[in-house]
């Protein structure tokens, strides 16, 4: 979720320090694509997205999950109108946990213009949300006032080449995919 305030900030929340993962750590509203995100009434919501590697559906199942799981937990709709318009939710960024790893997950990021509302944390998932510039958070991971992994980390990254919400729309849907050794690709 991000918004021009004036200049691009995005929206971070963190996680409960009781959580079977990543306890305590900051990240962005989304979650697991559960089966329903996969049923003929969220085709409804999300009758297609695209995503490189991915069959529309599966693309549009991540997609729906995506919004639900920001509604879920800090309170906001970013969809817009029934049906969801994909091309308002560019494909962003793709990271695949290494081989190896305790705990392993695929996870697909997407960006979003913030359409308004109160941001509210659902203090199940999310303790806290805010609004933060990529640079700052990113200097803030730096010195330890926060904590993050991997992704959260490039994600902020490559947001933190652009200063406007239109920039990083445009970048994300037109913009080549760079990939690092770790299995991140991104915007």
């Amino acid at each position: 979720m991000l918004d021009d305030r004036p200049d691009l900030h995005v929206l971070i929340g963190r996680r409960r320090r009781s959580s079977g993962f990543v306890p305590g750590m900051v990240v962005f509203p989304g979650g697991a694509v559960d089966l329903d995100d996969g049923t003929a009434e969220a085709r409804l919501t999300v009758p297609i997205a695209e995503v490189s590697g991915l069959a529309p559906d599966v693309a549009a199942a991540f997609l729906h999950a995506g919004l639900r799981e920001t509604f879920e937990e800090v309170g906001l709709w970013v969809g817009g109108g029934i049906p969801v318009e994909p091309a308002d939710f560019p494909h962003a960024g793709w990271w695949l946990t290494p081989l190896g790893a305790t705990r392993r997950y695929d996870t697909h990021f997407f960006v979003a213009r913030y359409r308004g509302g109160q941001v509210v944390p659902d203090r199940l998932e999310i303790t806290d949300a805010w609004w933060e510039r990529p640079t700052d958070a990113l200097r803030r991971i730096d010195v330890g006032d926060l904590d993050a992994i991997f992704p959260t980390i490039e994600f902020l990254r490559a947001l933190s080449s652009h200063d406007t919400v239109e920039s990083v729309l445009r970048s994300a849907a037109d913009g080549p995919r760079r990939q690092d050794s770790n299995g991140w690709v991104g915007f």
